[in-house]
């Protein structure tokens, strides 16, 4: 999350903290209680949202070599036999279609090609079975080629998935705190006009509000206004 970001959501925090310390001034005002609950809701939220995006794992990359790496060889056993079957029955097709270099299926494919090879494999292999068994190709390796395809196939799409995951949680909490930051401009700080006469309440209401610009450590309009204020009342 954006610094900014983060500093008004601790404002906003701060602000509930305050609202909750002093709830016995406002007991007697259903639709301050109101705004309070709502501001309390939104503020749940967002923690639940930062849970969730926190949640989700950033590194991959180590489950995908391997991942690969276990579809790989694999793969070179199962091109071999089916490149042994295609020399003896002269189907020059089939040997053009056969990759059965470790190294290039290792580091010439990129991750959608090796899971294309890999399911293409497969296809010529099962209607073929019968004859295969006879070059050395068992029941077991195909299980394994369908399994190790289909494993690399999840992991290598991941990264993307998760990249989304976390865009699309970050956009809602941003969201959230846009929403709070409405809430507090519109009708809490209102609202808060009831009290200005209860300088304590008051005081500490505005202080709460103070968002300091992370980056430069620059008051906000919030607490110049706070200032103001104090000014005014002086």
């Amino acid at each position: 999350m954006k610094k900014t970001m983060t500093a008004r959501f601790n404002a906003g925090k701060q602000v509930l903290l305050t609202m909750k310390k002093y709830s016995g001034k406002y007991a007697h005002i259903p639709v301050l209680n109101t705004v309070v609950q709502s501001l309390e809701e939104n503020i749940n939220h967002v923690n639940v949202l930062l849970t969730r995006v926190d949640s989700i794992p950033s590194q991959t990359a180590g489950n995908k070599n391997m991942a690969r790496a276990d579809l790989v060889s694999i793969a070179v056993k199962v091109s071999n036999v089916l490149k042994v079957y295609a020399f003896m029955e002269k189907n020059q097709n089939l040997s053009n279609f056969i990759i059965s270099s470790e190294s290039a299926l290792m580091n010439q494919l990129r991750h959608q090609e090796l899971v294309d090879y890999s399911k293409n494999l497969i296809a010529h292999c099962e209607p073929l079975t019968d004859e295969l068994l006879d070059y050395g190709l068992t029941a077991e390796m195909m299980e394994e080629l369908i399994d190790e395809t289909a494993e690399f196939e999840v992991v290598s799409a991941e990264p993307r998935q998760l990249i989304s995951e976390r865009k699309t949680i970050n956009e809602m909490i941003e969201d959230g705190i846009d929403n709070m930051q409405v809430l507090l401009a519109n009708q809490l700080d209102p609202l808060l006009e009831l009290f200005v006469d209860d300088k304590e309440f008051y005081l500490a209401y505005k202080s709460a509000r103070i968002v300091v610009d992370p980056a430069t450590r620059h008051r906000s309009e919030d607490e110049i206004s706070v200032d103001n204020t104090n000014s005014a009342d002086g």
